[in-house]
C-alpha cells in the first residue's frame, strides 16, 4: 500500500474523509449528503492530489446470497462467477463474489458469499467528484465485510456471531458463521430517545433472528452469542436486558481499548464510530472490491506508471553502480600502472648504474650477439643417428644370419645424396644440382650399410632371400623413405665373368656374400616447426 492513503467512508446521511500517512490517521473531515458537501469534498481531494482513495460503503440497501458452485480454478472459476453475478445482479453496478470456503465432502465444492450494493444513489455526488478529479480509486468495499477482521482480532471464536454496532449511521447487525460473513443489515436510529435504546435494540435484535430463520442461517437450536462494542455504559445495560429479555449470550467488548491497539485515538471513535473499520483499511485488512474496472482505470494506470517509474529507477542505479565500478577499477589500473612505471623505471636506473661498472670487452656486442644466433641455429640441426641405428638393431634381430660391417651415415637436403657426398649444406640448396632436391629446411637421413651374411655356404638363391627379407623388414617401418640395395651378394648379370674348379669344392675358398644397402629416412624440418 502507498505510504499516503485517502480513506473515505459514505452512508445515507453523510461522508467521512481520513489521509493516513502510513498506519497513522493525519486528519479528518466529514461533508454531508449535500451540494454544498459535494463542493466541500471536491476542494478537499483538491488539496490531496494523487492519493490512492479506499471508498467504504455503510449502506441500508444490501444484498446477501450464499451459493455453492463446482469447484474450478483459473480462467474457468473467473467465467463462472461472472455468469452467477449476471444472474443475480445484472442490474446492480457494484457487486462481487467473497469466497468463504471449501466443502470438505468428496465434491469439495466452493462456498461463495454474492455481495451487491443494491442503491447506490447517495454515492453519486461523492463518485462524481472522485472521477472529475482524476482521483486513483482503488476500490469499494463494504463495511460489514471490515467486521470480519474485527471478530478475527478481537479473537471472537463462538461459530454463530450477532455483531452489534452503533454507527454514526444507525445500528448495524452483521451475522458471522466461524468467523465468516453470512448476512448484515443497518437500522437507522432515527428520534430513538434514549430511555427506549434498550427496546430499540430487543426489537431490531428480534427482526435480525427471525430473518436468520427464514434463510436458514439458523435454527431454532442455534445457539447465537451478540456481541456489543461498549462506547458507553449504555450498552451494558442493553446487553443485561436482551439477556433476560431473550436469553441470549451476550458479549461486551470495549472498543475504546480495541480502537488503542489498532493505533487510533479512543476520543476520535466516540465522535465518529466508522473510523475504527477505516482504521482497519488502513492498517492492510483490505476485503473484496466491489468497484468494476471503468471506475478503478485510474488506479490501474497509476500502478503501471509507478511501476515503470520503479524499474526506471532500478535500472539508473544499476547503471550508476556498474559506471562507478567500473570508474573505481579505472583509478586503481590507473594507480597499478603508475606504479609499474614507477618500479621500471627505478628498475632501468639500477640496471644503468650496475652496467656503468662492467668491463670493456674486446668483441664488439654485435659479434657476441651474431654468435648466439649461429649457436642457436646450428643447436637445431644437432640430429644424431640414432633413429638409423635403432631401425637397424630392429631389423638384425629378426634377421640374425646378416652381419654389419659398414655404416656410413649423413644428414643431408638431398635425396638423391652418394657415399662419397660430404653432409649437404643444410641451410640451403645446392645451385648445381637441381636432381633429387627439395625444399629449403628438410633434411633426410641417410644411411650407407655394407654387411655380409655369416656362414654362406654358397646358397646364393637362400642369400638373395635372405637380403630381400631384411630390406622388406626395413621398409616397414614408418620413418623409411627409401630402400636401394647397391650392391647383391651375387653377381646375376648374364655378363658376368665365371671361374673356379668344380673338382673339389673343399679346396676352393668360397667368396664371402656382401652386400650394401642405402636407406633413406623421412625427411624432418630444420625450422622452429620441427
Amino acid at each position: 500500500m502507498a505510504i499516503s492513503k485517502l480513506i473515505l467512508c459514505a452512508s445515507n446521511h453523510h461522508l467521512t474523509a481520513g489521509v493516513w500517512f502510513g498506519t497513522r490517521l493525519h486528519y479528518y473531515e466529514t461533508f454531508a449528503n449535500s451540494e454544498v458537501g459535494y463542493q466541500a469534498f471536491d476542494a478537499f481531494v483538491k488539496k490531496n492530489p494523487n492519493m490512492n482513495a479506499y471508498l467504504i460503503a455503510d449502506a441500508v440497501e444490501e444484498e446477501y446470497r450464499l451459493e455453492t458452485l463446482p469447484h474450478t480454478s483459473g480462467k474457468s472459476r473467473a467465467e463462472l462467477l461472472e455468469r452467477k453475478l449476471n444472474q443475480f445482479n445484472r442490474n446492480n453496478l457494484f457487486r462481487t463474489a467473497h469466497f468463504i470456503n471449501q466443502d470438505k465432502d468428496r465434491r469439495r465444492d466452493d462456498n461463495f458469499l454474492f455481495v451487491a450494493l443494491s442503491n447506490a444513489e447517495f454515492l453519486q455526488g461523492w463518485m462524481s467528484a472522485i472521477q472529475v478529479n482524476q482521483v486513483p480509486l482503488v476500490g469499494l468495499y463494504m463495511l460489514p465485510m471490515m467486521s470480519q477482521y474485527t471478530v478475527q482480532q478481537m479473537k471472537l471464536l463462538a461459530p454463530n456471531i450477532l455483531l452489534c454496532e452503533r454507527l454514526s449511521s444507525g445500528l448495524r447487525q452483521t451475522y458471522l458463521s466461524h468467523g465468516r460473513l453470512r448476512m448484515s443489515r443497518l437500522a437507522p436510529m432515527v428520534d430513538v430517545k434514549p430511555n427506549q435504546m434498550a427496546y430499540f435494540y430487543l426489537v431490531e435484535i428480534e427482526k435480525t433472528r427471525l430473518y436468520l430463520l427464514s434463510q436458514r442461517f439458523i435454527n431454532d437450536q442455534t445457539e447465537l452469542q451478540l456481541v456489543m462494542p461498549s462506547l458507553d455504559n449504555q450498552s451494558e445495560i442493553i446487553g443485561k436486558s436482551i439477556s433476560q429479555e431473550q436469553g441470549m449470550e451476550c458479549k461486551i467488548v470495549d472498543s475504546l481499548a480495541y480502537a488503542k491497539n489498532i493505533n487510533i485515538a479512543p476520543d476520535l471513535v466516540l465522535k465518529h464510530p466508522e473510523l475504527l473499520h477505516m482504521q482497519l483499511l488502513a492498517n492492510g485488512n483490505v476485503p473484496d472490491n466491489l468497484a468494476p474496472d471503468q471506475l478503478t482505470k485510474a488506479y490501474q494506470l497509476n500502478k503501471i506508471r509507478q511501476g515503470i517509474y520503479v524499474a526506471a529507477v532500478a535500472v539508473t542505479l544499476l547503471g550508476l553502480s556498474i559506471a562507478g565500478y567500473r570508474f573505481m577499477q579505472a583509478n586503481w589500473d590507473a594507480n597499478e600502472t603508475a606504479q609499474l612505471a614507477e618500479q621500471t623505471q627505478a628498475q632501468l636506473k639500477r640496471y644503468e648504474e650496475v652496467a656503468s661498472n662492467f668491463p670493456t670487452t674486446p668483441i664488439p656486442s654485435t659479434d657476441l650477439k651474431t654468435a648466439i644466433d649461429l649457436a642457436k641455429q646450428v643447436k637445431q640441426y644437432n640430429t644424431t643417428p640414432a633413429a638409423m641405428m635403432e631401425l637397424l638393431s630392429n631389423a638384425l634381430e629378426r634377421s640374425p644370419e646378416i652381419a654389419i660391417q659398414r655404416l656410413r651415415w649423413i644428414q643431408t637436403n638431398r635425396a638423391d645424396a652418394q657415399e662419397s657426398d660430404k653432409t649437404t649444406d643444410i641451410l640451403g640448396v645446392d645451385k648445381q644440382s637441381n636432381v633429387g632436391a627439395t625444399q629449403v629446411g628438410e633434411l633426410r637421413q641417410v644411411a650407407f650399410v655394407n654387411a655380409e651374411l655369416l656362414n654362406f655356404n654358397g646358397d646364393y638363391r637362400g642369400a638373395l632371400t635372405s637380403v630381400n627379407q631384411f630390406v622388406e623388414e626395413i621398409k616397414l617401418n614408418p620413418k623409411v623413405e627409401l630402400v636401394l640395395v647397391l650392391q647383391e651378394p651375387v653377381n646375376v648379370s648374364s655378363l658376368a665373368n665365371l671361374k673356379g674348379s668344380t673338382l673339389d669344392e673343399n679346396t676352393s675358398e668360397r667368396t664371402p656374400a656382401e652386400f650394401k644397402l642405402k636407406i633413406v629416412l623421412k625427411p624432418t624440418l630444420a625450422s622452429g616447426d620441427r
